[in-house]
């Protein structure tokens, strides 16, 4: 079993340790100011053309500003304590190895979790096996 993953980037972290604001990171990259605001969200994948423009006015190298984060990490960063408990409660976990899920590599995952598990975690948060892991 693997995780899906989404690119997740360090756009706003870099950016702010420059001082540089959304619009005028966005006028030097040459793209909208809202390409930049879901770039740092997460909610868009730039292009090649655009990930080396970013690079070189951010001066990292693309691999420090982008990187693959499992998508049930955000699902799970996006929930409140109590709906937490609940997706706990219905997968048979306690809150702690819940949480600890975020954190795991797929190795870890299919060591820790059964596929039984992870189904009913899926379930729990509103998705499909199929939206938050790989089955191989």
């Amino acid at each position: 079993m693997k995780f899906k993953k989404k690119i997740a980037s360090r756009i706003r972290q870099f950016r702010e340790e420059m001082d540089l604001p959304q619009l005028e990171l966005a006028k030097l990259v040459g793209v909208s100011r809202q390409t930049i605001y879901y770039l740092e969200r997460g909610s868009y994948n730039p292009s090649l053309t655009i990930s080396f423009k970013i690079s070189e006015i951010l001066k990292k190298p693309i691999h420090e500003i982008f990187y693959q984060e499992p998508i049930i990490k955000d699902i799970l960063e996006g929930k409140s304590l109590s709906e937490l408990r609940v997706v706990a409660e219905v997968a048979g976990l306690n809150l702690e190895k819940l949480a600890s899920l975020s954190e795991m590599d797929d190795e870890q995952l299919t060591k820790a979790f059964k596929e039984e598990t992870i189904t009913k975690i899926a379930i729990a948060l509103g998705a499909e096996f199929e939206d938050l892991f790989e089955n191989l």
